[in-house]
């Protein structure tokens, strides 16, 4: 049986680093719509593979990034949402375009 209300009987298990929230840079697709999917942990790489064929017969540009995830460029925000309905098990990160002034 454990206290709950005691700190010292709760161990948090120390962070192992292999798997790191990073968020990507999106500076270099600035100009343009971008969706990333990664696989959520303890899953297989199955979902990342039918989105990129989703996205290939949409005959979008995709980018596969060097952390495994994929990059789909030039979606609105509703296509997003529909990637996101589809693939339900993959993370998504959706950044609207945002184009350099010109001055």
């Amino acid at each position: 049986m454990y206290d709950c209300l005691e700190a010292t009987t709760i161990s948090l298990p120390a962070p192992t680093g292999l798997r790191k929230n990073r968020r990507l840079n999106f500076d270099r697709y600035r100009e343009h719509h971008c969706l990333q999917l990664r696989a959520a942990p303890y899953t297989g790489p199955h979902s990342l593979i039918r989105a990129f064929a989703a996205a290939q017969s949409l005959h979008l540009p995709t980018h596969n990034l060097p952390d495994g995830s994929l990059l789909i460029l030039d979606l609105l925000c509703t296509e997003a949402l529909l990637f996101q309905r589809r693939f339900p098990d993959l993370l998504a990160i959706y950044e609207p375009a945002r184009p350099i002034p010109k001055g």
